[in-house]
């Protein structure tokens, strides 16, 4: 694996780490500054229970924690890797949603 593809990896990593404790926190009622740092509720939340809302995202995030931390040690991308680099894009249009 290059250094670009390892790079990405662990920034997917420490992202993933970051949000899965800021999310938890969030869960459990804890806010201070690191956790409601661009943190905003969306508008399509509304139409589930409450729990939907607070725990729909922790599997994505412990399935990419895992995974990631399999590719970085692997030293290889393989399907687990596409499968979380698929996941980017798709992150990244849902946080753009209303």
């Amino acid at each position: 694996m290059n250094k670009i593809l390892r790079l990405l990896f662990t920034t997917i990593l420490v992202f993933s780490v970051y949000h899965l404790i800021r999310d938890l926190l969030t869960n459990f009622g804890i806010h201070n500054y690191i956790v409601d740092f661009a943190h905003r509720p969306h508008l399509w939340c509304g139409k589930f229970y409450p729990w939907v809302c607070h725990w729909i995202t922790v599997p994505p995030e412990i399935f990419t924690l895992i995974v990631s931390l399999i590719v970085l040690k692997r030293n290889r991308v393989g399907v687990l890797g596409v499968l979380v680099l698929l996941q980017v894009p798709l992150w990244l249009l849902l946080v753009l949603l209303p």
